[in-house]
């Protein structure tokens, strides 16, 4: 059983790791800074829920200048994104932590993934701190892989913090999730969710981000 574990363990480091070692030559990679929230918005028969986590582990990389020089003047500012959440890091409020652990199969599929596949510069948006993109990307849900568009916000704060945000509302079902019901069928949960995200991030040497990512990872390995 404990090698079953540590195994897992190594293949997710692993995994990760690699991603995050794949950084671009011409890039910096940035590192997430505090306030770097997102939030699931959804309804039910009964009342609305929001489930909510600030625990995920991400890279950055943008253009070498994206800290100094005016957003207005380079052509493609992000270079590259990956966002992983812990399931288990969603909550809920109460019981509803527990079920939308089990809706979502967080045993065995412990990580929600967002991966930025490209983007356009939306014109007359840039500015010397400030841009907005229109973005595609993939984001993974209880191992269902599905394209997700995103219009994001992007500033750059005087004290060097870059933040983006952005809201998308997806349907459970587009990832083979079915909504669940509660009490009897008496209790139904929507099918949309409204994903809203807000991420802060500073320049950060990637020994540092990997090894912190690596230590996260190996302690919430779920048990079998």
């Amino acid at each position: 059983m404990m090698k079953h574990i540590f195994r897992r363990a190594v293949t997710l480091i692993a995994f990760f790791s690699s991603a995050l070692g794949a950084q671009s030559s011409s890039a910096v990679r940035l590192k997430l800074a505090p306030n770097t929230q997102l939030t699931f918005e959804g309804t039910s028969t009964l009342h609305g829920f929001t489930c909510t986590t600030s625990t995920m582990q991400a890279y950055i990389d943008v253009d070498p200048s994206y800290q100094t020089a005016s957003l207005a003047t380079i052509a493609r500012p992000i270079v590259a994104v990956q966002i992983v959440i812990p399931v288990k890091s969603l909550a809920c409020g109460g019981e509803l932590d527990n079920n939308m652990r089990n809706t979502l199969n967080a045993k065995k599929y412990p990580y929600i993934v967002y991966k930025l596949s490209n983007y356009d510069m939306v014109g007359g948006t840039a500015s010397a701190s400030a841009f907005t993109a229109t973005t595609q990307g993939t984001l993974t849900i209880a191992g269902a892989e599905h394209p997700v568009a995103l219009t994001v916000k992007a500033d750059r704060a005087a004290d060097g913090v870059v933040s983006a945000t952005g809201a998308q509302t997806i349907k459970m079902t587009d990832f083979g999730v079915k909504p669940p019901t509660f009490f009897l069928g008496t209790l139904r949960v929507g099918n949309e969710l409204k994903v809203k995200f807000t991420v802060n991030a500073t320049s950060a040497a990637v020994a540092s981000a990997m090894s912190e990512l690596s230590t996260k990872l190996a302690s919430a390995t779920p048990k079998q």
